[in-house]
């Protein structure tokens, strides 16, 4: 017998049965060809052999359910940022630079992230625009037709999260299209359930949903296992009391642990990318080789990649070497049996060169005081405004109040203690806009404004004083796009991202430490939120429960009814 690589001395992860075992493996063409108990037999000749040492090998991590750009990273960079931490595989969902850039938007994509040391699937974005034309501007309108066209990509295997979730149940026949044509083209349908139960839920999984990824508990876990869906766990669902429902189930195959969103400064803090929530789910209860599985042979499966995702024969050979269990970063990464990273680092230099950019709108600008005034018409006096308020600092769930507000010739006459801010979001096309009010976002002065507004990505600004509302949604348009904090006394950070208002291609590191800046000078004007930059850019996703903003009104996200905002 003759190998490329020869592994000796090692534990080996068993995925299946939860176990470590003494044993050795031999690789040969970036797969695994032998995996046996105990001690290598004499004889066998290979290019490399490494001695392990009884360390343990274990599958490289998959994130089945995740948004590139979400990191604020090209797929370059983001490959650069997740590997060191034993990510190996993704099925990303580009719906933010679908909802700019369109179909060229998600072919670029496709083709940046070719030819990388990390394994990138795609699913097609499900939702573009979010809801509807009639609610939201987007560059471009999605339809079966467009999903068709995208199957044919290479590295596609899934339609992304169908986010209309009352759209799919009710009057969107262009979203049933879409998933009719996914169905036709083979394809996985990702689900987007943060309120539905019952005969409702059956009813949209019924369109052939095989998954959901939101904020869960427990009665809703038991109720979507029952009914066949892979329930994924991201971190703020990853909690003791979910762990523990979890741990009852008689058959956890469905459980998986997915990243979904997770901004640089968190790439860049020590706990890695999908890492996290491993070490999270054995914190919290789960047991470390259940965890491990958890992110690599049940996502593997539920992807349909059934060579990925264990330590086996005829398997590929991305692996992680592990001084300990759970114990990340791994002490060496490799991917189809090559040496990619190790210690927290990379090791293999990433040389794929970005494709050339499609068109795409740029950043609406300039803007002066005047923009922000809650109506348009002007006004005095008081009147009765609906207020999107945020529920607590930890989630984006808003709920739709009703307050008493003084303007002024249009501006509103804040009050000190009030807790409100204005919103508002301008087309990228600066065909339509709105102006409106935010309750409990924290802020007390200044403003921020940034490109990065999910999911339609128009330009959202939030603030106290429409002056420094301008001074921020100028810089984002001046710099092409990114985020920006202004004081009355000009910008106090801002972060440039050029591609698409969305993406940077500097290393992970420059972007994190731009992002701290930014979400240091969003704490300094007020921002109490435990995730401030996240939380502010979800205030105009137009899915999420249960009120936001677009660039049309605001939007009840339940019933999909545009509302004015006094």
């Amino acid at each position: 017998m003759k190998f490329d690589a020869l592994l000796v001395n090692a534990e080996i992860a068993d995925v299946f049965r939860y176990r470590l075992f003494e044993g050795w493996i031999g690789i040969r063409d970036g797969r695994f060809v032998a995996v046996e108990a105990g001690s290598a037999p004499r004889g066998i000749r290979a290019a490399e052999t490494l001695d392990l040492a009884g360390r343990i090998v274990m599958p490289g991590l998959i994130d089945s359910h995740l948004h590139i750009e979400s990191s604020l990273l090209t797929p370059r960079r983001f490959a650069e940022a997740v590997l060191p931490f034993g990510t190996t595989t993704i099925l990303s969902d580009p719906h933010e630079v679908g909802n700019v850039a369109g179909e060229d938007g998600v072919k670029w994509m496709i083709a940046a992230s070719q030819d990388l040391p990390l394994r990138i699937y795609h699913s097609i974005p499900s939702c573009v625009p979010a809801t509807s034309p009639e609610i939201e501007w987007t560059h471009e309108v999605f339809d079966a037709a467009t999903i068709r066209r995208l199957a044919r990509q290479p590295s596609v295997i899934a339609l992304g999260e169908v986010m209309d979730y009352r759209g799919l149940l009710g009057p969107n026949e262009r979203l049933r299209a879409i998933v009719r044509a996914a169905r036709a083209s083979k394809l996985l349908i990702e689900g987007h359930i943060p309120t539905l139960s019952g005969i409702e839920l059956s009813q949209y999984l019924a369109h052939g949903i095989s998954s959901d990824h939101t904020l869960t508990f427990a009665a809703k876990i038991e109720e979507q296992i029952s009914k066949g869906l892979a329930v994924m766990l991201q971190t703020k669902s990853v909690t003791p009391e979910n762990m523990a429902v979890v741990a009852r189930l008689p058959d956890r195959s469905q459980i998986i642990l997915v990243t979904d969103d997770i901004e640089p400064s968190l790439l860049t803090d020590g706990q890695g990318h999908l890492s996290r929530i491993v070490t999270l789910a054995i914190d919290c209860g789960m047991p470390p080789l259940e965890a491990i599985a958890a992110a690599t042979i049940r996502p593997a499966r539920y992807l349909g990649l059934r060579d990925h995702g264990a330590i086996a024969p005829g398997f590929l050979a991305d692996f992680l070497v592990m001084d300990e269990i759970g114990a990340f970063p791994p002490a060496q990464v490799y991917v189809g049996g090559q040496a990619v990273a190790g210690a927290g680092a990379m090791t293999a230099a990433v040389t794929r060169e970005n494709p050339a950019r499609p068109d795409y709108p740029g950043i609406p600008g300039s803007f002066v005081a005047d923009d922000f005034k809650l109506d348009s018409h002007g006004g005095c006096g008081s009147v009765q405004a609906r207020v999107v308020a945020l529920q607590n600092k930890q989630s984006t769930l808003t709920k739709l109040e009703q307050m008493s507000v003084n303007l002024q010739d249009g501006h509103v006459q804040f009050q000190a203690e009030d807790g409100l801010a204005l919103a508002a979001v301008i087309a990228r096309d600066e065909s339509s806009r709105t102006v409106g009010l935010i309750a409990n976002s924290g802020l007390k002065r200044g403003a921020w404004a940034s490109s990065v507004a999910h999911d339609c990505h128009n330009l959202l600004v939030i603030g106290r004083s429409p002056e420094a509302m301008a001074q921020a949604a100028n810089a984002v348009h001046e710099m092409g796009g990114g985020v920006a904090v202004a004081t009355d006394r000009g910008v106090a950070a801002s972060l440039r991202l050029p591609y698409f208002g969305l993406l940077s291609d500097e290393p992970v590191a420059a972007v994190a430490s731009g992002l701290v800046a930014v979400e240091d000078a969003m704490r300094h004007i007020g921002a109490d939120q435990t995730r401030p930059f996240l939380t502010f850019s979800i205030m105009s996703l137009s899915v999420s429960p249960y009120a936001k903003f677009t660039d049309k009104g605001l939007v009840d996200t339940e019933s999909r009814q545009l509302i004015r905002p006094f």
